[in-house]
């Protein structure tokens, strides 16, 4: 069996093929390409690489998922509200027909992750938030958790600071002006500042700009974690990836919370915190878990 699966980002795109075993046979990563022409082409680039690195036709494989940002509707991949790819409305599912013997799936690229944590941890109990361009969360809880409109866990445009920053949705200082790698990066460069390295930092507005985060990243967690209970609370994307030292401070902030504070349960919390060894990868594999019938974070 040849389980194709495609995760587009905002700025990146990453492309597997998982075997029997769910063991990764073949990769390959993309610039992401705005607007449903841009889209179209990026995913049939990384489908036919990856054919082309196993010695097959696109029509071999037997199972196609694919993960993107944005509002989708699963049950007709069609993709609306796809901000960070500028489209608004596309027929993801039908575009590619014709390219595939087997039915695509598609689905949003935070919860098809979210699917993938489930398969790696053995787990359905699971929250996975997701720190890239943006800021989202998906929760296994038996089956995922998709709420009105697959609208479930799209955390972003909370309110934090109603002083706060401009945010591309209208409203100041919402949690992905603070978090989201689209506002934190210029932020950082503004400041003469280095995210992956500000674990380290001793300057003021270093020490500023980290305990900011670690404050918001925290607050986040309690909520998904008071509101799901989830067994595991994985961290994940581009900001976490480039800055590991988040995950012990993000830790260190909720046990020390702890001691003086009885409920939220902070140091039940940080113990449930972790994340994935494939965290890069995780986004694509839960593409082709979902290909495969995965669609509520088991396989049907």
């Amino acid at each position: 069996m040849l389980s194709l699966g495609i995760d587009v980002g905002a700025t990146k795109a990453h492309g597997v093929v998982l075997d029997d075993s769910n063991t990764i046979v073949a990769e390959v990563g993309a610039f992401s390409r705005r607007g449903p022409v841009g889209l179209e082409a990026v995913l049939l680039h990384i489908a036919n690489s990856l054919a082309a690195k196993l010695g097959v036709g696109l029509r071999d494989f037997d199972s196609v998922g694919i993960g993107v940002p944005g509002m989708v509707n699963p049950a007709t991949g069609e993709i609306t509200a796809a901000v960070n790819l500028n489209i608004e409305h596309m027929s993801l599912r039908s575009t590619l027909a014709p390219h595939f013997a087997v039915p695509l799936r598609v689905d949003n690229d935070v919860k098809v992750t979210a699917i993938a944590a489930g398969m790696l941890l053995d787990s359905l109990s699971v929250t996975y938030v997701n720190f890239g361009t943006g800021v989202a969360a998906a929760t296994l809880a038996g089956r995922l958790i998709r709420g009105h409109d697959n609208a479930a866990g799209e955390l972003g445009h909370l309110v934090l600071d109603p002083d706060g920053e401009p945010c591309r949705c209208g409203q100041r200082g919402c949690l992905e002006t603070i978090v989201g790698g689209r506002y934190l990066a210029p932020r950082m460069d503004f400041l003469g500042l280095n995210w992956t390295r500000l674990g380290e930092t001793t300057t003021p507005a270093g020490r500023a700009a980290r305990d900011q985060a670690v404050r918001v990243i925290a607050r986040l967690v309690t909520i998904v974690s008071v509101a799901y209970a989830s067994e595991h609370v994985v961290l994940g994307g581009g900001v976490i990836q480039a800055a590991p030292w988040t995950i012990t401070a993000v830790k260190q902030f909720l046990i020390e919370r702890g001691e003086t504070a009885t409920f939220p349960p902070y140091a039940s919390i940080a113990a449930r915190i972790s994340t994935l060894s494939l965290d890069r990868k995780a986004p694509a594999i839960g593409a082709a878990l979902i290909g495969q019938g995965w669609t509520e974070g088991y396989k049907a």
